[in-house]
């Protein structure tokens, strides 16, 4: 988010419109979104419909979040760009600018994002930003994604919770 809010003249330029997705409550998001100083909507999906719906949600993570995904809808409604991306390797913002561009002179391209940034390894300053948020505005669901990963997580429960939906009863 923080390169769209970075950028955000330039995708407005490209007569677009940027919204963001959260599954956090209106009160989390619109918190956050003043934290952090977005010129753009946060919506909320606490339901998670359709983050459900665009297959985005992330059960391991949470009790349930969304995937970072970039989408681009076109003033026809359809989506003409979509990129999935893992939380350490996301799409270049560059690539979608770039495909900004190219979308006002053929309102009709069609892209699925494809290259992603190598994997992230964070400085220390965003590992001491990270702790800042997780010791003063986490929860208990924080502490335990971070630090008991590897005991929840288990080879046999990933097995489990992955058979799970395919067992008959």
């Amino acid at each position: 988010m923080a390169g769209l809010k970075k950028n955000i003249d330039r995708i407005e330029q490209a007569n677009t419109q940027v919204v963001a997705l959260s599954v956090d409550t209106p009160e989390r998001s619109a918190g956050f979104r003043q934290a952090a100083r977005l010129p753009f909507e946060l919506l909320c999906d606490t339901d998670k419909k359709v983050v459900k719906l665009y297959h985005l949600l992330n059960p391991f993570e949470h009790a349930g979040i969304a995937y970072p995904a970039i989408y681009i809808i076109n003033s026809e409604g359809r989506i003409c760009y979509r990129s999935l991306d893992d939380t350490a390797s996301r799409v270049e913002l560059t690539e979608v600018l770039v495909f900004l561009e190219r979308l006002q002179a053929d309102p009709t391209l069609e892209e699925v994002g494809g290259s992603r940034k190598s994997f992230i390894l964070p400085s220390f300053a965003t590992m001491w930003q990270i702790t800042q948020n997780m010791t003063f505005r986490g929860t208990s669901a924080d502490w335990k994604h971070y630090f008991m990963f590897t005991f929840v997580y288990t080879p046999r429960n990933l097995y489990k919770l992955i058979t799970k939906p395919f067992k008959k009863t």
